[in-house]
């Protein structure tokens, strides 16, 4: 049975209390590699801000909040694009492969750079009602992905999306969680004695400030590992050959670990940036042609 639902949406129906800085940081590393929570939470989370009478614009504002520290290799992906019509793509193929409770299919009339006129709609995988937030909730996380890549294209290029920019983003740069997840980022995987060599203490010292900080060594390689593989996708080098070289034991082992974080295989977010790419070179051709 589909059970699941994607966390950043469950996040912002169940509300701000009790979040800090470091336990968003934790959460964005634990959501690299699982981007799931159980859609039970997100029922629960959809009925009680259904009761409380919450507004459309305080769920938009909601998921856009926890958008911008999610770092699922499916959003990370997805944000890289420039064409909305390839951004439709990537959100239907999501809705079709991962295993969740909710399906949603979204479309695009006209040019499709018009995130109210989104055309929706939902199949429910289990029996039970479909709360008016979830609906509302999950419709903002589509045109927050929209947003995200005209924001791109005003800068010109993406803006770089990694542990590092999303602890600066939350304040916690000066972390043990924050300094050892840029290190796995930037070289790659070690053990955690290595580790503590490079930030300058010893293992059980570091392995003591990770705990304290809600995150162990092994969570924060993992999920470096994959932002690394996710980078990659758009270069020309093989899937094997990316996911051996970045610490996987073949290419399955990549692929299972890429479904879990964001239900889609790295096989079909290469698809997408290879079809935004081709995209883009026709819409150049297209102006030049003028």
């Amino acid at each position: 049975m589909n059970s699941l639902a994607y966390h950043v949406v469950v996040h912002a129906l169940e509300g701000r209390a009790g979040w800090t800085p470091m336990s968003r940081f934790v959460a964005t590393v634990a959501h690299v590699i699982d981007g799931h929570l159980p859609y039970l939470r997100y029922n629960a989370a959809g009925r009680a801000r259904a009761a409380e009478g919450v507004t459309e614009g305080q769920i938009e504002r909601a998921v856009r909040e926890f958008l911008v520290t999610d770092l699922s290799v499916g959003v990370k992906t997805t944000s890289m694009l420039s064409s909305p019509e390839v951004v439709v793509a990537a959100y239907n193929a999501y809705n079709s492969s991962a295993k969740i409770a909710v399906r949603t299919s979204v479309s695009l009339p006209g040019d499709g750079h018009d995130a109210r006129a989104v055309v929706a709609q939902r199949r429910m995988l289990v029996g039970a009602a479909d709360p008016g937030p979830c609906r509302e909730g999950t419709l903002a996380m589509f045109e927050g992905l929209l947003g995200l890549v005209e924001k791109s294209a005003c800068l010109g290029a993406p803006p770089r999306r990694s542990l590092g920019t999303v602890a600066e983003l939350l304040g916690v740069r000066n972390s043990a969680a924050a300094e050892a997840s840029a290190i796995f980022e930037a070289e790659g995987s070690m053990s955690v004695g290595e580790l503590a060599r490079r930030l300058g203490c010893h293992q059980r010292a570091l392995e003591r400030k990770l705990k304290a900080e809600g995150v162990t060594a092994e969570t924060l390689r993992q999920a470096a590992r994959m932002l690394r593989a996710a980078d990659r996708l758009g270069s020309g080098d093989s899937l094997t050959t990316i996911a051996v070289e970045e610490g996987y034991s073949d290419l399955s082992h990549m692929t299972r670990s890429f479904n879990t974080s964001s239900g889609m295989q790295p096989s079909m977010l290469r698809g997408l940036l290879r079809a935004d790419a081709a995209a883009q070179t026709s819409r150049t051709q297209k102006s030049e042609s003028r």
